[in-house]
């Protein structure tokens, strides 16, 4: 290749190339409970409930409550709640509210929870309470902020102390909408085009560091904060309502729905809603017939891993907003080794989701459409080692469609992925999106490396995430080996 790439490997470790103005490829690797920093731990048991013929809503939501009561330990967790073998029929939902509770089966495919009725909402929603509390608004004084940056100039920063909780949040002003060709789609009709403030990015951070003016964040950002589009803003914060260290595990969920029709969508539509929520897991865990999401992580949920999931037969009409498999409009999230059949969008982020969130080692069946950004401008998205059979992987300007989403997305990686077509596209020079080592029909000006090739590493979450904690990953990221030997027809 002649041209220059933004990532070069050599011995195994990692170069990053920054451009002219100190943009460069992100670290993906915060994303996940804990930043990825730790393993999901396993809580002990201090609740059993026994399989009963009948209604079982009340029955496991009084365990819930009953865990919800006692005292957190040292670890801030306060127990889990272990259901039998059997399955469990419900007329209602399952909340989890308080933190430090897990809700988990006896066996993945012995424990079901079975929701009936004709309501759409979700089977287990994991949530807290939204009683954000803004305390203090701070300009950004840093005239540009690269992507990945950590570290911002701050007016007044002395105020700020290292453990603040911060939000950050990037304005969306006219000019720089018009920079990017989003205020009018086409047809000279600008009804659907993005309008100022509409796109503004918050992302929700840690103070690691406070050097006078100076203010470190733990996590980096996913689009360069430019003065010349507005001024951007930290904002600190109190958020008592939020839960944390929760966990669904080891089940399967059903919805039930009317036989008679098989687009039937008069029944759950979601497995597992999470919102208000960071430091939350969902792992082994069975989905069946949801017309909605398997799991979706609402824009309130922050580090939150969904790993080792399943998601078959779905059931719903083919259209709208509908089967967007594994969904996040959060930051931090990992999905990894997750499988979707027949999804509409299986592996998916959604509107002005802040990012960084990452898909590693996922697989779908029979796609009814594309994976990626599915609306207007989800930041800062890693596919590593994704595969979409039948279908498409997406960044790229989506126009009119989903009601004016626009470009989709900026600042995204695709890496060892596979597609029918994957089309990368990119928004501007500072906003680049990339595919590495990818195989399919390819689209786009974004940028390009070793298509139809093999790279090494062979995950770069797990890279990046070994070389940030300094040290090795391997055993957490059961990354599955596959043929790499050079051939024509290796992957058909």
């Amino acid at each position: 290749y002649a041209q220059t790439f933004a990532l070069q490997v050599k011995n195994d470790q990692i170069t990053y190339l920054n451009d002219d103005r100190g943009n460069r490829i992100l670290d993906f690797s915060t994303c996940g409970y804990k930043s990825s920093e730790q393993d999901i731990p396993s809580v002990r048991n201090v609740v059993f409930v026994p399989w009963k013929a009948g209604d079982n809503t009340a029955r496991i939501q009084r365990a819930i409550d009953y865990v919800a009561s006692l005292t957190p330990d040292a670890s801030g967790f306060r127990g889990a709640v272990l259901l039998d073998q059997g399955e469990f029929s419900l007329s209602g939902s399952i909340r989890i509210s308080a933190s430090g509770i897990v809700l988990r089966g006896t066996d993945k495919e012995k424990t079901i929870l079975l929701k009936k009725g004709v309501d759409r909402g979700a089977l287990i929603y994991m949530e807290g309470v939204d009683d954000l509390n803004v305390q203090d608004t701070l300009k950004v004084l840093s005239h540009y902020v690269p992507v990945n940056a950590r570290t911002l100039e701050v007016a007044s920063g002395v105020s700020l102390k290292k453990g603040d909780r911060v939000m950050v949040t990037r304005p969306s002003g006219k000019e720089w909408i018009a920079s990017l060709g989003c205020d009018i789609f086409g047809g000279g009709i600008s009804a659907l085009g993005w309008k100022e403030g509409d796109m503004d990015l918050t992302w929700d951070r840690t103070v690691c560091e406070v050097n006078g003016n100076q203010v470190t964040l733990d996590a980096p950002l996913t689009v360069a904060l430019d003065a010349n589009y507005g001024t951007s803003s930290l904002l600190t914060y109190q958020w008592n309502g939020r839960i944390h260290d929760c966990g669904v595990e080891n089940m399967t969920l059903i919805s039930d729905y009317d036989k008679r029709y098989p687009k039937d969508e008069d029944h759950c539509w979601t497995g597992i809603s999470i919102e208000d929520a960071e430091n939350c897991w969902v792992r082994l865990v069975n989905f069946k017939h949801f017309a909605g999401s398997a799991v979706i992580v609402q824009r309130t949920g922050s580090k939150i891993t969904v790993e080792d999931c399943i998601s078959k037969e779905p059931v719903s009409e083919i259209g709208g907003m509908r089967r967007c498999t594994f969904h996040t409009l959060g930051q931090q999230t990992l999905f990894q080794r997750c499988y979707s059949e027949q999804g509409i969008h299986d592996f998916a982020a959604g509107y002005c989701a802040a990012g960084p969130n990452a898909f590693v080692q996922c697989d779908s069946y029979e796609s009814l459409g594309f994976s990626g950004s599915i609306d207007a401008w989800a930041c800062g998205l890693l596919f590593d080692v994704v595969n979409i059979d039948g279908h498409n992987l997406t960044f790229k300007n989506l126009g009119q469609d989903k009601n004016g989403a626009g470009w989709n997305t900026a600042n995204s990686l695709f890496w060892q992925c596979t597609a029918a077509e994957i089309e990368c596209y990119a928004p501007a020079k500072d906003a680049m999106n990339r595919a590495y080592g990818c195989w399919a029909q390819f689209s786009g000006d974004g940028e390009w490396a070793q298509s139809n090739n093999h790279v090494q590493p062979r995950s770069i979450f797990y890279a990046q995430l070994g070389e940030r904690l300094n040290k090795e990953c391997a055993e957490r990221a059961r990354i599955l080996p596959r043929n790499t030997s050079a051939t024509s027809y290796g992957t058909r």
